[in-house]
């Protein structure tokens, strides 16, 4: 098949986006369109975002006439007909769209993580703004709504890694404010858990997660989920987080053994008569057991992030993290550090641990100007990456994060001040501090009041670097 341009695809799901809108509203079924190019226009990439598909919330009430009026234009369900794919997500389902180009519309009546859909539709069709598109108008999430979708489709992003990228540029454009009004829509929709972990996917995210008090509530299965683990581990999880053996083996065998309507969706060689359908159940099994020790790792290193993160989780005093090393994750940790840097990387992860502790200490009993931190070890200009996965691990603050890359930055004489900034009062009184010249998520939100510049016996030899 030719390849068809992303441009050209683009318009054609905005064409076929904007058909079926008013297709179905002929028919009193109310739609918002999810992503696409209203999501598009709400991060400023109308022109570089690519999209596949085109995804599309109805009431949960209205899902049934929603599938029928699909059928009616045309549409066939993209799914086996004879039961529903187990594999396949309860909150949508996936309709091929006749026409030239090979195209699909994802229904939802729910969306990944949303424990309550009726309150999700409620909350988004209420707040959605119309925008044109194509020709006629679709209604789109508002900026808080979209807020919320691209924090939850960056936990579980499937194969794809542009939620991960759409996170990180909502993360750039939407100020605090609207962040916080998403967790409070995620509160509102029970989508808490999945909220929280997909922000915490990036260091930006991670920060705003614990400026806003969201919890690290996860299970093996969501993380693996996140982090684009292998099928066959995602399987096992969730296996794992059924409650009792029935619950269990309902989950299993029908995901080793699938219906052979699903077979044949999936599979051409199961399509092949009843030789085919049985080789193509031997090679699934065969496939399956090939892929289950590297599944197994997986699985035990999803819960042991998660048993991490509840032990993060636990109330400490303000201002204090875990206070555990960069290797937490034991030996692995240490092996994958030393491969990537050397002995040099680990003396790096050593001295941030250790300036984190000091800075946490000398914040708490002294003035923030009389804190000073050890020097860090030659060569440590070389590992930021080491420096950086020491302050999330360990949990440091945004001073405490502040003052060590200060710290590091000087060492290299580079000079960097220090910025702390409150929001205005009627926002509660924030505190945050950053960096200047450094990528800061929350900085647009804050009122300077306090710089600090590095402190002279904090740079090299010779002259700093500005």
């Amino acid at each position: 098949m030719t390849a068809i341009p992303s441009a050209v695809r683009c318009l054609a799901l905005d064409t076929t986006a904007a058909v079926v809108t008013r297709a179905l509203a002929d028919r009193g079924v109310d739609v918002v369109l999810l992503k696409g190019a209203g999501l598009a226009r709400r991060l400023g990439l109308e022109r570089q975002r690519v999209y596949t598909d085109i995804d599309l919330l109805v009431a949960p009430a209205s899902f049934a006439a929603a599938q029928r009026a699909l059928a009616d234009l045309g549409c066939r369900s993209a799914l086996p007909e004879e039961q529903p794919d187990r594999r396949s997500h309860w909150y949508e389902r996936p309709w091929r769209v006749p026409g030239p180009i090979p195209l699909t519309v994802d229904l939802h009546r729910g969306f990944h993580g949303v424990a309550d859909p009726e309150a999700l539709w409620t909350s988004l069709s209420r707040a959605a703004v119309r925008i044109p598109l194509a020709g006629g108008t679709v209604a789109v999430p508002d900026e808080i709504g979209t807020a919320l979708l691209v924090a939850l489709h960056a936990a579980a992003p499937g194969r794809s890694g542009r939620p991960l990228t759409d996170l990180e540029r909502a993360l750039e454009v939407f100020p605090p404010d609207t962040w916080r009004a998403a967790a409070d829509l995620a509160a509102k929709t029970g989508a808490v858990p999945l909220f929280t972990l997909g922000l915490r996917l990036t260091p930006a995210g991670a920060a705003l997660a614990t400026e806003l008090g969201l919890p690290r509530r996860s299970t093996p299965a969501q993380w693996i989920r996140a982090h684009r683990g292998s099928p066959v581990a995602l399987a096992l999880a969730q296996v794992a987080d059924l409650p009792t053996a029935r619950d269990r083996l309902r989950h299993l065998v029908p995901w080793l053994f699938p219906s052979p309507a699903a077979m044949r969706h999936s599979s051409a060689l199961a399509r092949c008569g009843l030789a085919g359908l049985f080789l193509a159940h031997l090679a699934r099994v065969h496939r399956n057991l090939w892929r289950l020790p590297a599944a197994l790792a997986e699985l035990r290193v999803a819960a042991r992030a998660v048993r991490q993160s509840a032990v993060d989780d636990r109330p400490r005093p303000p201002g204090q993290g875990s206070g555990r090393p960069a290797w937490r994750g034991g030996l692995p940790g240490v092996l994958r550090l030393a491969r990537r840097g050397g002995l040099p990387a680990l003396r790096t992860a050593l001295w941030t641990a250790r300036a984190v502790r000091q800075a946490r200490i000398q914040v708490a009993r002294h003035d923030l100007a009389s804190v000073r931190l050890p020097a860090p070890p030659p060569g440590a200009g070389a590992h930021r990456h080491a420096v950086l996965g020491v302050l999330h691990r360990t949990g440091a603050n945004c001073l405490q994060r502040a003052l060590v890359l200060q710290r590091w930055y000087g060492s290299q004489r580079i000079a960097r001040t220090l910025v702390i900034g409150v929001t205005a009062p009627s926002s509660g009184f924030h505190a945050h501090a950053w960096l200047d010249e450094e990528t800061d998520a929350q900085r647009e939100a804050m009122v300077e009041i306090l710089r600090r510049p590095t402190p002279q016996d904090w740079l090299g030899r010779g002259l700093p670097i500005l």
